[in-house]
């Protein structure tokens, strides 16, 4: 008759292997029932139906330019459009616009490389963006879209063109808030 001692052991031993084996058992049927097995692998076809709106190519242009825009278009033939604009201004305020300058050609260039000032306003569109927002950030709600402003935000971008010069400044739209 085996000791007490062993007794006592085995029934250790086998209360921790009966213990893992419900354990075990309890895992497996969590995955069994799982929505694991429901995953669709990378490589299976999808026989899902898909909604697909019809839409032509000049809708999605449209839509596309419609919203937010940061490109900077010329429009006719003293006329420029610098996009949309949000940024914050002097006293923790934030300016909503959208901006156009009128323009002149003041350089009848001779040189072949030299292509007209509507040229030079798309190629540096984003320093003259640049220009704008540092101009006008330096200002408050109320100064914007006064005399002073517009001079010193004229002056500013005139100082990045060579074949011409900005002679207005138009906000299309701003809203600070």
């Amino acid at each position: 008759m085996p000791s007490s001692e062993k007794l006592e052991e085995f029934i250790k031993i086998a209360i921790k292997i009966v213990a893992t084996l419900i354990v075990l058992l309890l895992l497996a049927y969590g995955i069994s029932t799982s929505e694991f097995n429901n995953i669709k692998k990378y490589d299976e076809s999808d026989d899902s139906k898909r909604l697909e709106i019809p839409s032509s190519k000049e809708k999605l242009k449209f839509a596309k330019e419609k919203r937010y825009s940061t490109k900077v278009r010329v429009e006719g033939e003293n006329m420029a459009n610098l996009g949309d604009f949000e940024m914050n201004i002097v006293g923790n305020k934030k300016l909503v616009m959208n901006m156009s300058m009128e323009f002149k050609d003041t350089k009848k260039s001779i040189w072949p490389f030299s292509k007209g000032v509507k040229n030079e306003i798309v190629k540096k569109g984003v320093v003259l963006r640049s220009a704008v927002i540092d101009t006008l950030s330096h200002y408050n709600n109320i100064d914007v879209n006064n005399e002073n402003m517009k001079e010193d935000l004229i002056d500013t971008m005139n100082n990045y063109l060579s074949d011409g010069e900005i002679k207005e400044v138009y906000f299309n739209e701003y809203i600070t808030h």
